[in-house]
């Protein structure tokens, strides 16, 4: 069956690969799994175990891999996968990838190895659903296999932070608790790395009055100069307008909306940006864009925010809008530190370095 036809109509025919270390993390996905419909689950304790799987079954419709894990970790798995090392495996197989955008640097690089979409901790039925969904339906364009090859596997794991740890929020969020608005204040650790640890983003004066969406927007429309035709930066231009609009917009209502529909407003704003930064991620490795870690560790802020909006969607505190004004205002400044700092220097870069018009 080819898994991008599958609807959630038929979520019964599909057959999924679950990949923790965990054991007691598998059986928590295999029980969410079965609530939604899912008959054929199955379940790898590694990387490696499940390139076995893979090749073994040949039938697997959607992967859910978790990423810290050994031997063979998750970005190793999706790489197998993207470049046809796996029998019996296509290499547009959907992959969702269970992370933390607090660790941007794993997420930039299975963004760069076309995972099809992203869960994190913790998780219940309605998320999952939503989040299979979306991925069995989003189209990736493959790139040659030696593209993929050439991005690095190393991962960075919070030292701070054992496996064990983590069980806490997946039984949380077994009894129906929103996402954790709580940010990780523990640097993230590179294994067996050697690369060059990523430009810190660059800070940029206190933002201006950022309640005029004309501010943002103008700032916006600097990243196309006239007579640009790089398609690229076509699209976004539109991206980022279409953004900023619907962040507005959900400006607007946080204190009125219900909670369920912000929620999805919010998650179709965060795949909007996910999307965009996909793309450019592309866009920046084929021009031999030579700060891209440092442009990516941005993105993944501006996701993390997005996630901590949604966090405090369903916030028991007296108190809930201003926090949720509060979020929504620090993702509107990030937007305008990136757009006024990495964007515009990515342009300069385009425009005066190597000549794209």
């Amino acid at each position: 069956m080819d898994s991008r036809k599958v609807t959630m109509e038929h979520i019964s025919e599909l057959a999924v690969l679950v990949v923790d270390d965990q054991p007691i993390i598998n059986e928590f996905y295999r029980k969410i799994l079965e609530q939604l419909g899912c008959k054929w689950i199955f379940s790898a304790l590694s990387g490696q175990d499940a390139m076995k799987r893979l090749a073994e079954r040949g039938d697997i419709n959607l992967v859910l891999t978790d990423i810290d894990m050994q031997p063979g970790n998750g970005l190793e798995l999706l790489q197998a996968i993207r470049c046809g090392d796996i029998d019996n495996t296509p290499r547009d197989l959907c992959v969702l990838v269970v992370s933390d955008y607090n660790y941007r640097h794993n997420v930039m690089k299975a963004v760069g190895l076309d995972c099809q979409g992203f869960l994190s901790k913790p998780l219940n039925a309605a998320v999952l659903a939503e989040k299979i969904q979306a991925a069995l339906h989003r189209a990736i364009q493959l790139a040659d296999p030696d593209t993929y090859r050439g991005i690095s596997t190393e991962i960075r794991v919070n030292t701070a932070t054992s496996k064990a740890s983590q069980n806490q929020p997946l039984q949380e969020s077994a009894a129906g608790t929103a996402p954790t608005d709580t940010e990780t204040d523990a640097e993230p650790q590179t294994r067996q790395s050697t690369e060059t640890k990523p430009l810190t983003p660059c800070k940029n004066d206190a933002p201006p009055d950022l309640s005029q969406q004309a501010v943002l927007e103008a700032a916006a429309d600097k990243l196309l100069p006239a007579g640009m035709k790089d398609s690229f930066l076509h699209y976004k231009h539109d991206s980022i307008h279409e953004i900023l609009q619907m962040l507005y917009k959900i400006g607007d209502v946080l204190g009125t909306e219900e909670p369920e529909t912000l929620q999805t407003q919010i998650k179709q704003l965060e795949q909007l940006s996910s999307d965009l930064f996909q793309q450019e991620y592309l866009h920046q490795r084929e021009h031999g864009y030579q700060p891209l870690s440092a442009h990516q560790a941005e993105h993944g802020l501006i996701l993390q925010r997005t996630q901590m909006l949604t966090g405090k969607v369903f916030s028991q505190l007296p108190n809930r809008v201003e926090h949720l004004q509060k979020a929504h205002q620090q993702l509107l400044e990030a937007w305008h530190r990136h757009i006024n700092g990495k964007d515009r220097q990515y342009v300069d870069y385009l425009q005066n370095q190597i000549g794209v018009s």
